[in-house]
C-alpha cells in the first residue's frame, strides 16, 4: 500500500488536517483530548520516514476495508523515543512498545493507534513491498537489503516483532532522530544513509533479539486495566486501594496490578502520583488556588507530604515551580 493512500484516507477523519511541504507532509492532529504531528519524509519509491510526535491518549487510524484491503498493509518498523504504544496481534491480544523499542509488523490498528501514557514520541518506516521492486531495485542490488527476506525474518505468518534495539542499531536510530535538528534539505541525503545502514543492520544480524511479542494481554485484561485507570484519575481527590479496585472486577490485586503495570508500564500508586503531580503543576500556573487548597484538590491532606512528592517530581517547591513558570511566561511577553 502506497503512503499516498495513507495519507489521502487519514485526512478524511474528523480533527486530522495536512500541511504540505517541499520535501515532506505533516499530518496535524488537533482534538478536544490532544494533539499531535507527523510528518512524512519519502527517502526512496517505497520506503518513506516519519516522525511522530503525539500528546494524546488516541490517534484514529485510517480505514481501509471499505475499499476490500485487509489489515495488513505495508511492512512497518517502529522506534519509540519516549512514551507507550499499543500493537493488537492477530490473535486479538495487546502488546505494548515502550522507550528503546522497535516493532515490525505488517498489521495496521483496527480503529485507533493507542498512547496508554499520552505522550509519545517516535520513528516510523514505512515500506511498499510493490513499490520498492517496481521502482527501488537498485537498493538490493547496490546494498544487498531485500525487504522480503527482512519481512520473514522478523515478521513470519504475519506475525508481530518486538524487541529493544541492539547497540549498533540504537546508535543509527539516535543519528535519525538527531536530523530533526537539520534544516530540511541538509537532512535528507543523510536520513536516506541512515535509513540504509539501519536495514542492513537489522537484515545482517548475526543473532536477532527474541521478540518480546511474546509478553501480551487479552482484551479483557487490557479493559480492566483502563478502567481502572478511568476510575483512580476521575477524582484525584479520592482514594482507591489495590483491593478494592480487584473485588470491583473479581479479580486478584497480583493480577489486577499486574494488568496495570502492563498496559501503562507503571505501579498504579506511581503512576497516580505522576498524574497528580502534573494536575497539581497545572493548577499552580492556571489559577490563584493557595498551595493546600491544590494539595487538597489533587488528594493530598498533608500540605507538607504534598509538597515534598511535588519537589520530588519536579525538583522545585510548589512555590518556587510557581514564580519560574510565572516569571517564564512574563520574560516571553
Amino acid at each position: 500500500m502506497k503512503i499516498d493512500e495513507i495519507i489521502k484516507k487519514s485526512i478524511e477523519i474528523p480533527g486530522i488536517s495536512i500541511k504540505r511541504g517541499e520535501f515532506s507532509a505533516e499530518l496535524i492532529l488537533k482534538e478536544r483530548d490532544g494533539k499531535g504531528s507527523m510528518t512524512f519524509f519519502p527517502l526512496f519509491p517505497g520506503v518513506t520516514l516519519a516522525y511522530i510526535f503525539v500528546n494524546s491518549p488516541a490517534w484514529t487510524a485510517p480505514d481501509f476495508h471499505d475499499n476490500g484491503s485487509m489489515e495488513t498493509g505495508p511492512l512497518l518498523l517502529n522506534y519509540c523515543v519516549t512514551g507507550r504504544c499499543e500493537l493488537i496481534l492477530n490473535n486479538g491480544n495487546f502488546v505494548y512498545v515502550k522507550d528503546g523499542e522497535i516493532s515490525l509488523t505488517e498489521r495496521f490498528a483496527r480503529q485507533q493507534y493507542v498512547y496508554p501514557r499520552r505522550i509519545y514520541e517516535g520513528i516510523e518506516f514505512f515500506v511498499d513491498m510493490d513499490t520498492v521492486n517496481a521502482q527501488s531495485s537498485w537498493v538490493e542490488a547496490e546494498f544487498d537489503i531485500d525487504f522480503h527476506r527482512l519481512r520473514d525474518l522478523y515478521c513470519p505468518d504475519g506475525g508481530t516483532y518486538i524487541a529493544s534495539v541492539t547497540t549498533e542499531i540504537e546508535e543509527v536510530l539516535k543519528k535519525l532522530w538527531s536530523l530533526l535538528d537539520i534544516s530540511v534539505p541538509l537532512a535528507i541525503p543523510q536520513m536516506k544513509i541512515y535509513t540504509l545502514a539501519l536495514f542492513s543492520l537489522l537484515q545482517n544480524l548475526k543473532e536477532i533479539p527474541p521478540s518480546q511479542a511474546c509478553t501480551f494481554f487479552t482484551e479483557t485484561q487490557v479493559d480492566i486495566a483502563k478502567r481502572v485507570e478511568k476510575i483512580i484519575t476521575s477524582d484525584l481527590r479520592q482514594h482507591h486501594p489495590a483491593w478494592e479496585l480487584a473485588a470491583q472486577f473479581s479479580v486478584s490485586e497480583t493480577s489486577l496490578k499486574n494488568y496495570f503495570r502492563g498496559v501503562y508500564g507503571q505501579n498504579i500508586s506511581i503512576y497516580l502520583r505522576e498524574v497528580r503531580m502534573q494536575r497539581a503543576a497545572e493548577l499552580l500556573t492556571t489559577t490563584k488556588l493557595s498551595v493546600s487548597e491544590i494539595a487538597e484538590q489533587v488528594g493530598y491532606l498533608n500540605q507538607s507530604k504534598f509538597s515534598s512528592a511535588f519537589k520530588k517530581q519536579f525538583n522545585a517547591s510548589p512555590l518556587e515551580f510557581k514564580r519560574r513558570k510565572n516569571l517564564e511566561r512574563n520574560t516571553s511577553n
